[in-house]
């Protein structure tokens, strides 16, 4: 099984927390243009369509695309036929009923809304340009036409949130009948709008200290209300888990085109171009061969991600090693409580969870 994800970078505006490819296009021949290129590196991978079991549509925004644009999209994509899953995120804003009716009729069956949070302040801070009844209003879209496997994203931390705010966040997203949430930490990247404000003593982040309570309080309140954490930010319910990228969670293969994608094939890690000029004279922007070292230390730190963890037995018959003999770290976080053998698989507690990076550099 293979993924296919595919980047359309266009957006109306740029959020202040945003590190992802993305521009606002200057007219509509910028985005057919785009559309043109993206077409051609495409069917470059035409010998791998077969074995492509999911689709994931990211951004960007790619449902600012207007219908023509969006018919032109979903056209390369049409003879896939194999497709198990196939996503496209969403901004509540830009979502209009003929776009939901041309997504379902496109093929698409899981949507994700860029949401964050429902706190109209927070929104601001986060450069947002939609609000909460935009929210309500593109679920009962989706819903309307048949798209029922909706996720949304939420970021915790995020500047002027409080555990309140965290509260307030989960009980309204519990309204919209959905089952499936993404909760993000806020993470400062550089090249980003909260970054140069940062530096500049204009943005004040949320502690450490705190930060850990609300991830806590996230856990335990999803838990308490049917949603089953699978993945380090990820909650489910009713098998609504993302197929797609637990793809990337299990170190799968996957193709990834467009401005700034990423992708894992055939052994090689490849990243393209981040510029359109340089990106429409040559994809590709650096190309990485995986050895098998390589490929242990991503499917440890990538496995650990899953609540379910690392099958011991697996990665030994694998990758020829006895883990918990070679990595003496293993047994002493196992004493601490921070990790666990279950099943024969090795995963993070809740209390292991707080700590992630510091046990994923075991692995480094």
């Amino acid at each position: 099984m293979r993924g296919l994800y595919i980047h359309i970078p266009f957006c109306k505006h740029i959020c202040n927390y945003c590190d992802f490819t993305k521009r606002v296009p200057k007219n509509k021949e910028m985005i057919d243009e785009y559309l043109i290129h993206l077409k051609e590196e495409l069917f470059t991978y035409k010998k791998y369509f077969d074995s492509i079991e999911t689709i994931y549509i990211g951004g960007g925004t790619p449902t600012m695309l207007d219908i023509d644009e969006l018919k032109e999209l979903f056209s390369m994509i049409k003879d896939f036929k194999n497709i198990k899953e196939f996503t496209i995120e969403i901004n509540p804003e830009t979502l209009t009923i003929e776009k939901a009716e041309l997504l379902k009729n496109s093929g698409v069956n899981r949507c994700s809304i860029g949401v964050e949070s429902f706190d109209e302040n927070i929104l601001k801070i986060l450069g947002r340009h939609h609000n909460k009844i935009d929210v309500y209003n593109a679920i009962n879209m989706l819903k309307k036409v048949g798209i029922n496997n909706i996720n949304i994203d939420l970021i915790f931390a995020a500047p002027g949130s409080t555990l309140s705010s965290i509260e307030n966040d989960l009980k309204e997203f519990y309204k919209l009948d959905i089952n499936h949430l993404s909760y993000y930490s806020l993470i400062l990247e550089e090249n980003t709008i909260f970054y140069s404000m940062y530096k500049h003593n204009k943005l004040t982040l949320i502690d450490n200290e705190l930060e850990a309570k609300m991830y806590e309080f996230i856990i335990n309140d999803l838990e308490k209300n049917g949603f089953k954490q699978y993945e380090i930010s990820n909650f489910s319910k009713n098998n609504s888990e993302s197929i797609h990228n637990k793809i990337y969670w299990q170190n799968l293969e996957y193709i990834g085109i467009g401005l700034g994608a990423s992708g894992y094939l055939d052994k090689v890690r490849y990243t393209n171009n981040t510029l359109l000029n340089e990106y429409y004279k040559k994809y590709r922007k650096s190309e990485e061969f995986i050895d098998k070292n390589t490929q242990f230390s991503e499917e440890m730190i990538l496995g650990l991600r899953l609540i379910r963890g690392i099958n011991i037995d697996y990665v030994n018959k694998k990758y020829e090693k006895n883990i918990l003999n070679e990595y003496k770290m293993i047994n002493n976080y196992i004493k601490s409580g921070d990790l666990i053998i279950e099943d024969g698989f090795l995963h993070l507690t809740k209390k292991g969870l707080l700590i992630g990076n510091d046990i994923f550099e075991i692995f480094i």
